[in-house]
């Protein structure tokens, strides 16, 4: 299920009237913290036209099996970096919300 702007806006929102931690707050809701997290930091910052970097987070993973990130450019607005274990529901909707502030 896709979810909106307004959808974490409010969940944020909740979140933080909570007393919870990110983490509980999540799992009380099944939320996917890291997604959470990305709403988080978005929310944070003014919207703004132009360019802009967004950082999708990394898979948990032990030293030996990090990896380098792939960078993806979408329309020479935006660089995504796609790290390995990411998966592919989380691109979707990172590509939903940057096409809506288009």
């Amino acid at each position: 299920m896709k979810h909106d702007r307004e959808f974490w806006t409010r969940q944020v929102r909740d979140w933080q009237a909570s007393g919870l931690t990110q983490a509980q707050y999540c799992q009380r809701h099944r939320l996917v913290k890291g997604t959470m997290g990305y709403w988080v930091s978005i929310l944070k910052r003014p919207r703004a036209s132009g360019a802009a970097l967004v950082e999708v987070g990394r898979a948990e993973m032990k030293p030996d099996e990090r990896r380098s990130p792939i960078e993806l450019i979408v329309e020479r607005r935006y660089l995504l970096r796609l790290w390995p274990g990411m998966g592919p529901d989380h691109l979707r909707e990172v590509l939903s919300v940057l096409e809506r502030g288009s």
